[in-house]
């Protein structure tokens, strides 16, 4: 390991005797000024040393007469033996030019700084190991330094000594107790005085099985410690002595439980959860810790796991109860809990007090200071725990489905949450019970087997359990079973055992709900988002927002839902199964309708409320909306309606498709009008069309012209965006009949511009300049003053197709103008990019290419990247037709780029025109395009 100074190449050594390499070679420094002084440049790596620092470090508390002078010594021989550049003199002193890493003291304190700061004990374990190679010996052995030596000397050693009982904490159950006992007494022969070490040494050879001699080294440690200061052994070694001398038993009648149950064959997972619980204060310092999550997530598993891995560190023993408070069996009530604890400490069942509050004290009593574990499963509520806790010096562990909220408020308890595993996790889970070779054989299947169970370790355990029954069947013929939702709950079960039983395990949360809560959980089943608000939850319930906080909070409480937000709510993916089954058996169909309606209601009038934001045009005389069930959202920025949709796209697209599939015609085509605006803005093509299509087939069988109007007339939009002009023609007609047939004039100037615009595409210029001037006068002629410009744009792009490019200029020009007056920002910037076009078609550059840029700018400053395409098309057709292909290949680049990122189909236009641009160099005159 070298440090580069220059040609000079350094490394220093201070743990153990000094050394000096340089170029790999060792360097002899004779004079033992020479060496403190390269050591306390060393030490401060790469950083200035003052004069008085330096002279401290060199000549202690006798300095010589002219200090600066005798350092200029010193260090032009340690130039001349270690390189001229490797010390570089400042103004207040000197500064050695090496890296810490190549100082192997520095070295050593940064890499136990990494494994102090690492929380997953087989990496702590990895660097302690590693940290601790670096030692070589005594701190500053031979540099000669008494002051160096009383600064950095105990600071070293003491962080060693710590790392190494660090790490034989770690090694312990992983490394043979032997070897842990040949190290420590080592360290003790050394360290006679560091009762930590002996603590170390004695309870290794205890867990060995070398009772008697733990119990002669303690009488050891005792005599010397008498004998050289006058003192007994700290708090931590009597006991440890008592506990030995106690062996299985304490005191006459208190015998040491070993309750814990079986450990968990193959635990998997939960890595930085068992750092969590590692990190709690060792040797059973008083505690509670709350281990909770929904049901089959693994928190039983996950205690007893953890618990049988620190049974050494309670030797007052380890107590165990299932409290039943989520089973088919009544919950254990505190009298009884008690009891049991009680006989199974050596009290004798006539001893055991009558009351409640008796027979606490006296568990306290047995328990204070004794260091024992105590691991309550399944815990209902708070109440049931509070009279079951230890005096102090114990650790309580409590695993629940509900949050326990009041013993972490009242008593103190540190939570742990347990979540679903992750994919990793997951199939590291799966895989224990089909093998790697399985899953790696299936990848599709099993990334869809991990999605179906919802990453829940019981759910994951039922699959690999019935997998592993039927090692014939793929693991896609097991998918193809649980996707049906109807049974998958029916899948995941063992009918034997209702223990694993997924859905009698929901039922035990759900049976201790209170009658509201059940109501709302039931009817949150009908909610189609994987996610949803509060606001949402009460449209659908019926509620205020108030009732629905509470009733929420309560199954969050209960872990029924997960609250990943103040009023964000969201179901795990099984659970959402149970509550859509309960909706069905448990609720009339009335009610499932009434409650559906109010959710579309609700967002229907938050999507109008939306709109008013980002189309308003969108909001015309027809669009008649009821009062919703609760105040809609209010937004008061356009970008707070994007985030909204984004969060909610999912159950807006869904509840359409569901007013359809009712019947629900006006809730259908309206919501699905009103979403086309988010759709257009967001690219989410593929749900537009799907909305679109829905709407025109719910009207049209209802005979709702109306409806269909705008409903076609939206799926021809949808059309027309991702440039399928026949699908959308056939669409406009169906849509320009309704309106004959019904007599509408609300939409006819959107429908002849949108037709304008199917032809366009089609490049049949003429028939899209008749259209778009229908839509003009029509528009005109009825005071649609939003209309007019949209249809001059087209009347614009039309002319351009025909080649009429001054007309064309006109056209779009009078569309800018009018969308300026609108204050539509984005379409104006549309139809200067027509300006910018039809200009260039006429041969005047210059104002084509201002009002290219100009329009370009105005489209990046709104974010509007879909936008940009057909600008950056136009300036780089000019760019190219006046001589600048490099410029132009610029602007096809950044549209190639947008258009990908969008999925637009015009990607195979731009990469046509690139492929037009010479590809040799640029010339010397080009410069980017601005």
């Amino acid at each position: 390991m070298t440090a580069h100074l220059g040609a000079t190449t350094i490394d220093i050594r201070l743990l153990g005797p000094f050394q000096v390499l340089v170029g790999g070679s060792p360097v002899v420094l004779t004079s033992s000024r020479q060496r403190a002084l390269l050591a306390t440049l060393a030490l401060a790596a790469g950083r200035l040393v003052s004069i008085d620092a330096l002279a401290r470090g060199v000549w202690g508390e006798t300095p010589p007469a002219h200090i600066r002078g005798s350092l200029q010594t010193y260090v032009m021989r340690l130039r001349r033996l270690c390189g001229e550049d490797t010390v570089v003199t400042e103004p207040d002193g000197y500064r050695l030019v090496v890296d810490p890493s190549r100082v192997d003291a520095l070295r050593f304190l940064r890499a136990l700084d990494q494994a102090a700061a690492t929380t997953e004990p087989a990496q702590r374990r990895a660097l302690l190991t590693a940290a601790l190679a670096t030692w070589g010996g005594a701190p500053l052995e031979g540099v000669g330094s008494p002051a160096l030596a009383a600064e950095w000397g105990p600071l070293l050693t003491e962080r060693h000594l710590f790392a190494v009982e660090q790490r034989i904490d770690l090694d312990t159950g992983l490394v043979p107790d032997a070897r842990l006992v040949a190290e420590l007494t080592d360290l003790v022969a050394q360290h006679p005085l560091r009762e930590s070490l002996w603590e170390r040494l004695v309870r290794a050879l205890a867990r060995s099985g070398r009772r008697a001699e733990a119990l002669a080294r303690y009488a050891g440690l005792r005599a010397l410690l008498a004998d050289e200061l006058g003192v007994e052994p700290g708090e931590d070694l009597r006991r440890l002595h008592a506990e030995l001398l106690a062996a299985d038993a304490g005191p006459a009648g208190h015998t040491v439980p070993r309750q814990l149950p079986f450990d968990v064959a193959g635990f998997t997972g939960r890595g930085p959860e068992i750092a969590e619980l590692d990190r709690l204060p060792p040797g059973g310092a008083s505690g509670i810790v709350v281990i909770e999550g929904t049901a089959g997530v693994g928190k039983t598993s996950l205690a007893v796991h953890w618990s049988h891995r620190v049974r050494d560190r309670f030797p007052g023993g380890q107590l165990f109860l299932d409290l039943r408070g989520h089973s088919a069996a009544t919950p254990v009530t505190p009298e009884a809990a008690l009891a049991g604890f009680l006989r199974a400490l050596g009290v004798p069942p006539e001893s055991v007090p009558s009351t409640v509050e008796e027979r606490s004290a006296l568990l306290r009593s047995r328990l204070d200071g004794s260091r024992t574990l105590m691991l309550l499963d399944n815990a209902r509520d708070a109440d049931q725990v509070r009279p079951l806790l230890p005096g102090s010096g114990n650790l309580v562990v409590v695993t629940s489905r509900n949050q326990l909220r009041g013993l972490v408020a009242r008593d103190g308890a540190r939570r742990i949450a347990l979540r679903s595993f992750d994919d990793g996790d997951a199939a590291a889970l799966l895989a224990g019970s089909v093998g790697p070779r399985r899953l790696a054989a299936e990848p599709g299947a099993v990334a869809e087997l991990l999605q179906l169970c919802g990453r829940l370790p019981l759910a994951l355990a039922l699959a690999g359990e019935r997998a592993s029954r039927f090692p014939g069947v793929s693991l896609a013929g097991i998918v193809e079973e649980l996707r049906d939702q109807r049974l998958r709950l029916d899948t995941l079960r063992d009918p034997q055992d209702a223990g694993t039983d997924l859905r009698a395990a929901f039922s035990w949360s759900y049976k201790a709900l209170r009658p509201a809560a059940a109501r709302f959980f039931r009817l949150l089943g009908l909610h189609p988002g994987h996610g949803f608000s509060l606001s949402s939850a009460a449209a659908l319930a019926g509620a205020d927002l108030r009732e629905a906080r509470e009733l929420a909070d309560q199954l969050a409480a209960a872990h029924l839902l997960n609250q990943p937000g103040t009023d964000r709510y969201q179901f795990h993916d099984l659970l959402r199964v149970y509550a859509g089954e309960l909706v069905e058996t448990e609720t009339t169909a009335e009610d499932r309708a009434a409650a559906l309606r109010r959710l579309l209601d609700w967002y229907l009038v938050t999507v109008a409320e939306a709109n008013k934001l980002v189309r308003p045009d969108l909001l015309t005389e027809d669009i008649t909306l009821g009062p919703p069930p609760l105040p809609a959202v209010r937004f008061t920025q356009h970008e707070q309606t994007i985030a909204w949709y984004a969060t909610e796209r999912q159950a807006l697209t869904a509840l359409v498709g569901i007013a359809a599939g009712r019947g629900w015609t006006a809730h259908a085509w309206k919501l699905a009008w009103l979403l086309r605006g988010f759709f257009a803005e967001r690219h989410d093509r593929d749900d537009w069309i799907t909305t679109a299509r829905a709407a025109v087939a719910v009207t049209r069988e209802a005979g709702d012209n109306t409806g269909l109007q705008y409903s076609a007339n939206n799926l021809g939009s949808a059309y027309l965006r991702t440039l399928q002009p026949d699908k959308a023609l056939e669409a406009l007609e169906e849509a320009r009949a309704a309106t004959e047939s019904g007599g509408g004039t609300a939409l006819a100037v959107a429908i002849l511009s949108n037709l304008a615009g199917a032809y366009y595409v089609r490049a049949e210029y003429a028939e899209a300049e008749r259209y778009a001037l229908q839509a003009v006068h029509l528009a005109r002629d009825h005071g649609q003053r939003t209309f007019v410009p949209h249809a001059l744009l087209n009347v614009s792009a039309s002319r351009i197709g025909l080649h009429d490019y001054d007309h064309a200029a006109e056209a779009a020009e009078a569309a800018h103008e009018a969308f300026a007056e609108l204050g539509d920002r984005y379409h104006a910037a549309l139809a200067l990019g027509n300006v910018a076009e039809a200009l260039a078609g006429a041969g005047r550059h210059d104002e084509a290419e201002k009002a290219g840029l100009d329009a370009l700018a105005e489209l990046k400053e709104l974010n509007a990247d879909y936008g940009t395409i057909d600008v950056q098309i136009t300036l780089g057709r000019l760019k190219q037709r006046t001589g600048r292909d490099r410029e132009a290949s610029g602007h096809w680049a950044e549209a190639l780029t947008v258009s990908q990122r969008l999925g637009d189909p015009r990607v195979t236009e731009i990469q046509a025109l690139l492929a037009t641009v010479p590809t040799e160099g640029p010339s010397p005159g080009d410069a980017p395009y601005p």
